[in-house]
Parts: structure tokens; sequence; C-alpha cells
């Protein structure tokens, strides 16, 4: 991956102290930025972050927190992380998910205006957005999102574009994998599935095991926001390996590293899951903003050292 050279921006990364956000936070403070956190904590964790980034506690859904949390900063740019995540979770409450990533984005574009940001830089998802893709999606594919979680990061996206003052680039990954990743959160099966092989319990297999996910080191994600960050780019961009992992192939993969699972118990698949999600990504590479250089043995390698 090219390393990127920073400008000592002031930046705010919202929902910085959950995994994916505090790995943002690292890699850009390694470059000389300056890094403010709004996380409200509720699946984030102060022990992700280095005890000198100021966070600030807010619930980016309520209006005026963000105000309140950042009176009188100014910024040159914004990462916005924040979101509720669980696909299933948005089908028993999508209210709430409406309030947080609809709402909850309205108000940081709001506060990034109002403190002078130039650059904004929206976390999307791509497996939720495009729904089946038989064909890894490309950027062009219809948007065909089967959970209200997809639906309004969708419309999140719209707002973001539509925003004037800012140059805002949306990216859409695919399943981000790597260290600190919860393991009691839908959607993390990779730290699901090393949790239980580490505490000799038995893995659970949704369906048959050959829906497929590309997964997508942690790493690689954060260095395509920094290089988002750092160029002049706009517009959407997937950020995926182009590869579709089955289940069962990872189980595979993880049996290799770490010997064969306790057990496994097998239960019927969830309801608005999708069976294939993989995302095209030559768009970031031509246009020069990203490349996967990190395969899935090694990126699983790495996260099982670290």
């Amino acid at each position: 991956m090219t390393v990127q050279r920073s400008t000592g921006r002031r930046v705010l990364v919202t929902g910085g102290a959950g995994f994916f956000g505090s790995h943002v936070v690292d890699l850009l403070r390694s470059g000389g930025d300056q890094v403010t956190v709004v996380d409200d904590l509720s699946t984030g964790d102060r022990a992700n972050l280095d005890p000198a980034v100021p966070l600030r506690v807010a619930d980016i859904s309520v209006p005026g927190a963000l105000g309140e949390a950042l009176a009188g900063e100014s910024l040159d740019a914004v990462v916005h992380c924040a979101a509720k995540t669980k696909v299933v979770e948005s089908i028993e409450e999508p209210e709430r998910y409406r309030r947080v990533i609809l709402h909850g984005t309205a108000n940081v574009l709001d506060a990034a205006q109002e403190a002078g940001a130039r650059d904004f830089v929206n976390v999307s998802t791509g497996g939720a957005l495009y729904g089946e893709t038989p064909a890894c999606a490309t950027e062009d594919a219809r948007i065909d999102a089967p959970s209200p979680y997809g639906r309004y990061k969708a419309e999140a996206e719209r707002l973001v574009a539509s925003t004037p003052g800012l140059r805002s680039v949306t990216l859409r990954f695919a399943n981000i994998y790597g260290p600190r990743q919860r393991t009691d959160l839908e959607g993390g099966v990779i730290a699901i599935f090393i949790g239980c092989w580490r505490r000799h319990q038995p893995i659970t297999l949704f369906g048959d095991g050959t829906a497929e996910r590309d997964y997508v080191h942690v790493a690689e994600c954060a260095a395509a926001i920094r290089a988002a960050l750092a160029g002049s780019f706009t517009g959407a961009y997937n950020i995926g390996t182009g590869v579709a992992t089955s289940v069962n192939t990872l189980i595979e993969a993880l049996t290799a590293l770490l010997g064969p699972a306790p057990g496994v118990v097998r239960a019927a698949e969830r309801p608005g899951e999708i069976q294939r999600s993989c995302l095209d990504a030559s768009k970031a590479a031509r246009d020069g903003l990203w490349r996967s250089e990190v395969g899935l043995r090694e990126g699983l390698r790495r996260t099982l050292a670290a």
C-alpha cells in the first residue's frame, strides 16, 4: 500500500472508538493529523483509543448534541463512521435505524459545515446496499437493499452527495474484519468464529454454509479512508477484494490456522440475509484511490497474530 503523507489536518472521526473507527484514528494520527473523536460508546470502547485522543461522548442522532460536543472547534475534515450496522436488528427496529443513520448523518453534515470542514468521507456499505450479487457489483449496479439498514445507508449517501460546500466521498465497504472487532455483534463472523475457537466453544453455522461474502482486512479499509482524505476524489467507491468466500471455505481457512473447530451448531438462515455479496473495486484502483493487497489467509494470519 502506498504511504500517504499527512498535511496535519484537524479531523473529526465519528464512531472513532469503535472497531473500524479506532483503526482510522490510529492511521490518521500516525501521519500527523490532529484527530478528535465523537462516539456514544454504545458499541465503541475508550480502550480502543490512545489516551491522548480527545473523545467527545455524544449521540449523533440527538439534535444539538454534536454542536454542544464540538462547541468552538474548527475542522478541516470529517470521517463519518458512526452508525447502527445490524441487518436483522434493522428489520426489527427500523425507526431506530432511520434516526441514527439518516438523522445522525444529517446532524454530522450540519456540524461539519458549522466547523468549517472542507472534506467529508462517508463510510457506507456494499453488501447491504446492492443485495444479491451473482457477479461482483460495480458502483453502477442497481441499489437493491433488502434491509432497512441498507436502504437508510443509500439515503444517507444521497444526503452526503447533495450537501453544498463539501468535497464528499462515500466508500462502500465489503465485510471488514481484523483486530479489535467485537465477538458479540452480528456481521463480524470472523471475530465471532475466532472467539469461539479460542474459548473452545462450538461455532454456529446459519444455513448450509454456502453463503458468500467479500472479506477485507481493516488495515486496508483504514488506508482507503486516508487516501480519500488526501486526494481530490468525489462520489462513491467500492472497497472490497472482489473475491466471494463461502462460510464453509472460511471455516476451512481457520481450521488450517487453528486446528479443527470445537464443534458446529447448525441453525436456520436469518431473515434479511443475502446469499452472495461481492464488490468490484476496479474503479478505486483505476482512479488511483485504492487497491486490495491483503488476501484472506494473510489477513486471518495478521488478525490472529494481533
